[in-house]
């Protein structure tokens, strides 16, 4: 495995595994909260990362731009009704599309252009892209969490598992 590879891996699973520690603090009545109508909820956050981890990342690996997995819903993103527990599935899920997508890659493979979403770029681009996306939006939960917690009057800090 080229260094380049392992270094989305390492982005790939320290963002989940943040989100592991986040997701301990996320109880069903945050998933919908949100300080201001203009950001995203956490429950949109989750379904961003496992878009990232099962479409995105799948996409970029093979070059089928258009890849959907088989009886994957369109309004996957904007259907707020999926609960934690299906989130946290599909993440689950995704994680081990995602890795062993780029598990498959070749060091060469990464030098292959794509003409995506911002334009004609390296493979290597788009993933690094994507592989710190999921480390942005778990940032982004764990704001959320930390000011709830602020605002209900508790400690912000949460504690990562030993």
């Amino acid at each position: 495995m080229s260094d380049k590879i392992g270094a989305m891996r390492i982005f790939t699973k320290f963002g989940l595994e943040r989100l592991r520690w986040d997701l301990r603090e996320v109880a069903s009545e945050l998933l919908d909260w949100k300080q201001c109508e203009e950001v995203n909820s956490v429950r949109w956050l989750l379904a961003h990362i496992s878009m990232v981890l099962n479409v995105y990342i799948p996409r970029a690996v093979t070059g089928d731009l258009g890849y959907v997995p088989e009886g994957w819903p369109d309004d996957y993103a904007d259907d707020g009704s999926r609960s934690l527990e299906r989130l946290v599935a599909d993440i689950l899920e995704g994680e081990v599309r995602a890795l062993e997508g780029l598990d498959s890659l070749s060091p060469e493979s990464l030098e292959d252009t794509l003409d995506w979403y911002i334009g004609e770029e390296r493979r290597e681009v788009y993933l690094m892209i994507l592989a710190s996306e999921i480390l942005h939006h778990e940032g982004q939960v764990a704001a959320a969490i930390g000011l709830k917690r602020r605002m209900d009057g508790l400690s912000p800090k949460v504690e990562p598992p030993l």
